[in-house]
């Protein structure tokens, strides 16, 4: 990947023997080779936050809090701004209070390494709607969001309104296209307005990372996502 040189990528964090520094900084100095920087870090523990940090349990809160810290201090390392949050389960019916509650405090513990954590909408989880961040707005106006249009397809929300939903919160994006049968292609090859939705984002005053977010059943090369990093580049330096 680092041999095709995209001007920025997110890592994902795959195993506890990656939060190592000595690993980081190998990372690190891969993508500085390359000139490369890292903007973002996925956890491998996305899947368990419901558990983590949603369960009335006290002490495994706790351990989740510890476990964070140390995921932003990883990306403080990586010089990573951003720390992608999935959250509660769709299907535990937590109350946003409690939700925004237990998000605060964990909010507040990756910011003390420099490290924003930031919410993104997932179909599977409390985030799946519009609706849930203008709540969130209300309730944690600090926040900063992540937009993942094949999360907003899969929720079947429309995309252009969950980004204007969104607005001058969203600090990043995961892209992907899509058409009427399949939900996650490489950009360029659906449905997708590419530069409606960037147009959208620039106009309430988005700066950050277009992360072409794929899986690998979702593109046939590399070359396809290195295809669609271009285009998208282009539509970005034409404004």
């Amino acid at each position: 990947m680092a041999g095709h040189s995209p001007e920025c990528v997110e890592v994902f964090i795959n195993a506890a023997c990656e939060l190592e520094p000595e690993y980081l900084r190998s990372l690190r100095q891969i993508a500085e080779d390359a000139g490369i920087k890292i903007i973002s870090l996925h956890p491998y523990t996305s899947g368990l936050e419901p558990m983590f940090f949603f369960s009335n349990y006290d002490r495994r809160y706790g351990e989740g809090l510890e476990l964070y810290k140390k995921m932003s201090q990883a990306a403080n390392l990586l010089g990573a701004g951003i720390i992608v949050f999935h959250g509660a389960a769709r299907a535990a019916k937590i109350s946003y209070e409690f939700y925004f509650e237990r998000f605060q405090r964990l909010w507040e513990t990756v910011k003390s390494n420099g490290v924003e954590l930031c919410q993104e909408n997932v179909q599977r989880c409390t985030s799946y709607s519009s609706r849930f961040f203008v709540e969130m707005a209300r309730a944690l106006p600090e926040v900063g969001y992540v937009l993942d249009t094949k999360q907003a397809v899969r929720a079947q929300e429309d995309i252009y309104d969950f980004a204007a939903v969104m607005g001058k919160r969203i600090r990043h994006i995961h892209i992907s296209d899509h058409s009427d049968t399949r939900d996650c292609i490489p950009p360029g090859k659906g449905v997708l307005n590419i530069q409606k939705l960037l147009s959208l984002t620039g106009k309430n005053g988005f700066s950050g990372g277009v992360i072409v977010e794929l899986y690998s059943e979702s593109y046939a090369s590399v070359v396809e996502i290195f295809n669609s990093y271009k285009l998208i580049s282009a539509i970005v330096s034409t404004g």
